[in-house]
């Protein structure tokens, strides 16, 4: 049988094989440890490129019409557009790009606006803001004046995210497209459901000027 001098002689024979296992153990929690302290660095450095960019937005909000607030809008951009080069896979670039397609969408710029939320919806399927990114495609869409694609766009967000509020905006969005498609019949179903089911929001009472002023 194994008698306890056995063991010890295979122990010491085994000893350089255990040795470089450890090393390699080791080896690998240091990488790790490593690689969450770079990226959290990386994540440090891409959110304080962030408040820049959100401080520029609030001071663009102060002072809308003015010729300094283009010029905050332009400098909002282009510190998100660096997020997205220079950390492209931390969160903050995630927030960044939704960011860029409400710019382009403010800026009249309809096109971009549609192909940074598309973008988004690809990206992160199962990000933080995906149901904002929908919407504004759905908005992007009404705007480029393609309302099929817009109606289908927030007929998909109102089903799939029932349980959000925000599901309120895709119905709202729906119906202005369908009206826009000349199915007002349709357009104030939708419109009558909303009043019906949230009476006193906000969204109800959108609902009822646009049945009232007979939107299109």
């Amino acid at each position: 049988g194994l008698t306890p001098r056995d063991v010890v002689r295979s122990l010491y024979e085994r000893r350089l094989p255990i040795a470089l296992g450890m090393l390699a153990l080791l080896s690998a929690a240091l990488g790790w440890w490593g690689y969450q302290t770079w990226r959290t660095k990386q994540e440090e450095a891409a959110q304080a490129l962030m408040r820049r960019a959100f401080t520029a937005l609030e001071g663009r909000e102060r002072g809308k019409a003015s010729e300094a607030s283009s010029g905050q809008l332009e400098e909002a951009q282009a510190i998100l557009l660096q997020v997205r080069k220079e950390y492209p896979s931390s969160r903050a670039a995630e927030q960044a790009l939704l960011l860029m397609g409400n710019i382009f969408y403010e800026r009249a710029d309809h096109e971009k606006a549609f192909q940074a939320y598309q973008e988004y919806l690809q990206r992160y399927p199962e990000g933080s803001w995906v149901l904002l990114a929908g919407i504004g495609k759905g908005y992007a869409l009404e705007a480029q004046g393609r309302y099929a694609d817009a109606a289908a766009t927030f007929r998909t967000l109102a089903e799939r995210y029932k349980g959000s509020s925000l599901s309120l905006e895709a119905r709202l969005g729906l119906a202005r497209s369908l009206s826009q498609l000349d199915r007002r019949p349709e357009a104030v179903e939708v419109y009558g459901r909303i009043v019906e089911e949230y009476p006193g929001t906000s969204w109800a009472r959108r609902a009822d000027e646009a049945m009232a002023s007979g939107e299109r």
